[in-house]
C-alpha cells in the first residue's frame, strides 16, 4: 500500500474510481417546469361559475339584444358593429354574402369585384347594405353592389 493510498484509507476516502457520477442535482427542464406549472390538482373540485352545458335552454343561448326583451333576436353581427338592438342592422340576417365566400367582398387591389357584385344584384337587402356603408363611411370592400370608388362618386355627387 502507497502512503497515499494509506492515507486516503485512515480518512475514510476509497482510492478506486467510482463507477457512478456523484449524486448532483439534475438541472429541472423547462417542460417538466411548465407541466408542474400547468397541473391542476383534481381533487380541487370544478369552479362553482362553470354550469352543466347540458343543463342549458337552447331558447336561452340565441343572440338577443344587450337589455333588450326575450323576443327579438338579433344579428351576431349587429352584436359586433355595436347596433341598438333595435333592429335597425337585422337585415344583415337576410343578406347573401353572409353565406358565401367574404374574400369576395374585399379583393385585392385590382382584383376583380364581379362575383360579389353578382351576389349582390339578387340580394333582397342591397339597399339596406349600400344606406349603411353610406352613412358609416366604409372605405373597404363592396357594399350592396359597389366598390369603394363607386361609393365615393355616388356620396360626391349626392350633395
Amino acid at each position: 500500500m502507497t502512503p497515499a493510498h494509506r492515507m486516503m484509507t485512515a480518512a475514510g476516502m476509497s482510492a478506486v474510481p467510482q463507477t457512478q457520477p456523484p449524486a448532483v442535482p439534475l438541472r429541472e427542464s423547462v417542460a417538466d417546469r411548465a407541466a408542474v406549472d400547468w397541473f391542476v390538482d383534481p381533487g380541487t373540485g370544478e369552479p362553482s361559475f362553470v354550469s352543466d352545458p347540458l343543463d342549458l335552454d337552447p331558447v336561452s343561448l340565441s343572440p338577443r339584444a344587450p337589455g333588450g326583451d326575450r323576443g327579438e333576436a338579433v344579428s351576431p353581427l349587429s352584436l359586433l358593429l355595436g347596433g341598438s338592438g333595435d333592429g335597425d342592422l337585422a337585415w344583415q340576417d337576410q343578406a347573401l354574402c353572409a353565406q358565401t365566400d367574404p374574400e369576395a367582398f374585399f379583393p385585392e387591389k385590382g382584383g376583380s369585384t364581379r362575383e360579389a357584385k353578382k351576389v349582390c344584384s339578387s340580394c333582397d337587402v342591397r339597399s339596406e347594405c349600400l344606406e349603411y356603408a353610406l352613412s358609416n363611411d366604409e372605405r373597404f370592400g363592396i357594399w350592396g353592389g359597389l366598390s369603394e370608388r363607386e361609393r365615393r362618386r355616388l356620396k360626391k355627387q349626392a350633395g
